[in-house]
């Protein structure tokens, strides 16, 4: 199930609230990031996975909170904080907050024996990275990959910030620089497993001081199940 940071604020206990978006908080790399593999499915299912993609999930939280504030008439000078009554009626309003898009995948071949990622990628594409085909899913019609199974996991990355709070992509800003990290996360993944099907090497930038601690919550298998990401 994607993640819906917004979800405590108007339903729960309030951990994650618009201050952390508009508090403008910033990844500590230092403190590490996760990334949350919630589903995974046959290759060739891909196209039927709703991913979303960042631009869209970055705006549609920043618009739930737009408008939440108005309708409930609160800002930073009271915290943001909600009564009963308030949460009701941007609920009613507005409905269940936005979620967060599968941000980052890892496609994989396996057997009876052993699963091995042979590509990472990034879910940015406005149009559905795999509507029309993908570049490493036509490489897996190689012979060599003729009698392995292929999967794809889908995922999603959080950073923290220096006070343990979590920072979803969707709440950094500006969008640029929310960007600017998922495209260095992926640059730190494939230089961290180095996957056969990978041509393209990117910019690692700040991630380089990053662990990432990567938690299978699939239920088809244990593949990278608390597996460590550290920094190159």
């Amino acid at each position: 199930m994607k993640f819906q940071p917004l979800k405590p604020w108007v339903k729960g206990n309030e951990s994650v609230t618009p201050i952390n978006f508009y508090g403008n908080l910033k990844p500590c790399f230092e403190m590490g990031a996760f990334i949350a593999l919630d589903i995974a499915v046959d290759l060739y299912l891909a196209n039927t996975i709703d991913t979303g993609n960042l631009f869209y999930s970055w705006h549609k939280n920043k618009e739930y909170i737009e408008r939440a504030c108005e309708i409930a008439d609160v800002n930073e000078d009271n915290n943001y904080d909600l009564d009963h009554e308030e949460k009701a009626w941007i609920l009613e309003e507005l409905g269940e907050p936005p979620e967060c898009c599968y941000n980052i995948y890892f496609i994989t071949v396996y057997d009876d024996t052993d699963e091995k990622l042979v590509y990472v990628g990034k879910t940015d594409s406005k149009k559905g990275r795999f509507v029309n085909g993908h570049l490493a899913a036509l490489k897996l019609h190689s012979p060599k990959y003729n009698m392995l199974n292929k999967r794809i996991y889908f995922g999603t990355i959080i950073f923290l910030s220096k006070d343990k709070e979590y920072i979803p992509l969707e709440f950094i800003i500006p969008y640029r620089e929310s960007n600017n990290f998922l495209c260095e996360m992926e640059a730190l993944l494939i230089s961290h497993f180095n996957p056969e099907l990978n041509v393209k090497r990117e910019h690692v930038g700040k991630m380089k001081r990053l662990t990432v601690h990567i938690q299978n919550f699939s239920d088809v298998s244990d593949f990278l199940d608390d597996y460590m990401v550290y920094g190159c």
